[in-house]
């Protein structure tokens, strides 16, 4: 569950409520409206059996019952509808709708004046089905004494399943579309409330990537504190950075005279003066060192005119063997970290490059999801396998390139390592080395 995004979380706990919500109303839905035709019927019923009550006429011990009734259910065969009057535990009568059906005196007995209501009654005459049963009981005066006469409507419930698998049909598609309609509302109203998140996430990524030096959106209130502190924050970070370069300039200015003036010492011993030279160069490599890294919120740069830079510089350098450099560099390609940096490192490969080829240099910038790669690649005579981790370490020269160069591949690797790189080599198609510098993509 850490995983899922907000937004998804939201609509799976949306999708959740509505997978409840509506087979729930549904089942509400359904009972009501099961009770409320069933009191209907019940209704429907009692006034149909009041309808035999007051046509029967019971004469001395004969009873009398019109061919016609008022209520045209009783008189059409195949109605559903069954009327039944029972005396003396004798079927007297019955509707003409059960004139197809042979009946006899019903198992549902009432006390005179109550009534009874079944909803579910499997009658034991030759009828099949269910059936909603009314049973009323009422004296009458006979020619011995007054006695009781039982009346009953018997009504098919088929009809009433019907309609109701029709009601829960209808129900069940209106409602799968209410669910979907406010599903559709839902995931706008839940894009509508992350919006602000989701701009926030993206100025945070623009100030991250070094493209902006602050968030300058407006959010609601609830984010006002948030955005005041990550404000604060990179403030912090951009005056504690500056004060560290200064820091480091300052350092760098306090021991490069000193150093300058032991080395302008007459008759200074030999081995001194290369001791001191040593000791400047460290310095100068660990200064370097310090004050590089791509810190989180490091403006990023474009790379093609610092390349072109280099390059043009190279040109002049190395105008004797007219070296020819290419470069390909992916469009828009950027570099998050210090311009000097990125000059020192690249402006090293370059030119060591230089020193070994024979006629071509090719420098590529390519990017993917999640490394940012500057590789140089050569026509000299390229590195042997053995020698290509001795290239690294600190002050290794390799006879195949000239003097010098052992510190600046030592220094680039320091660089790279400060912004969480690596550095890769390689042959190169063209036959000389390959160096590739990756930077990751945060």
């Amino acid at each position: 569950m850490r995983q899922l995004s907000l937004k998804l979380r939201s609509l799976l706990f949306a999708v959740s409520i509505l997978a409840i919500f509506t087979p729930v109303s549904v089942f509400v839905l359904d009972e009501a409206y099961t009770d409320s035709l069933t009191q209907a019927k019940m209704s429907e019923l009692r006034l149909m059996n009041l309808g035999l009550l007051s046509a029967f006429e019971l004469d001395g011990d004969v009873p009398y019952m019109p061919e016609i009734l008022y209520e045209e259910q009783l008189n059409l065969p195949g109605s559903g509808y069954l009327g039944l009057i029972v005396f003396r535990d004798q079927v007297i009568w019955q509707s003409a709708s059960a004139l197809e059906y042979t009946l006899s005196p019903p198992d549902l007995i009432t006390q005179v004046g109550n009534e009874a209501f079944v909803e579910h009654y499997s009658t034991h005459f030759d009828t099949q089905g269910d059936y909603f049963a009314y049973a009323f009981t009422a004296e009458f005066a006979s020619s011995a004494d007054f006695e009781p006469v039982h009346f009953y409507i018997f009504n098919d419930k088929s009809h009433f399943s019907e309609e109701r698998g029709t009601f829960m049909s209808t129900v069940w598609q209106w409602l799968a579309m209410l669910a979907l309609v406010l599903l559709v509302f839902i995931v706008i109203g839940i894009n509508l409330i992350l919006s602000p998140v989701r701009s926030l996430i993206d100025e945070i990524s623009l100030t991250s990537q070094g493209k902006q030096q602050k968030l300058n959106n407006r959010y609601p209130k609830e984010f006002t504190s948030l955005k005041a502190s990550i404000n604060e924050l990179l403030h912090s970070e951009a005056a504690q950075r500056v004060k560290y370069k200064n820091s480091l300039g300052d350092l760098a200015h306090s021991l490069k005279t000193p150093l300058a003036v032991a080395l302008g010492t007459p008759r200074l011993p030999e081995e001194a003066s290369e001791s001191l030279g040593q000791i400047d160069r460290i310095i100068q490599r660990q200064l370097k060192r310090a004050g590089a890294g791509a810190t989180g919120w490091q403006t990023s740069i474009l790379i093609e005119p610092v390349l072109q830079k280099v390059a043009n510089a190279m040109d002049k350098v190395h105008r004797d063997k007219q070296i020819s450099i290419t470069l390909d560099i992916e469009e828009q390609s950027r570099f998050r970290g210090d311009e000097t940096d990125l000059l020192e490192m690249c402006g090293n490969l370059i030119d060591n490059g230089c020193k070994a080829a024979k006629n071509s240099i090719l420098v590529t910038v390519a990017r993917d999801e999640n490394w940012l790669s500057i590789t140089v690649d050569d026509d000299g005579p390229g590195i042997a396998p053995e020698q290509k981790q001795t290239l690294l370490e600190r002050g290794a020269r390799l006879d195949t390139y000239t003097e010098g160069q052992g510190i600046g591949m030592a220094l680039v690797n320091d660089l790279i390592s400060a912004y969480e790189g690596k550095l890769i080599i390689d042959d190169a198609p063209l036959g000389g080395a390959r160096i590739i510098m990756k930077f990751p993509i945060h």
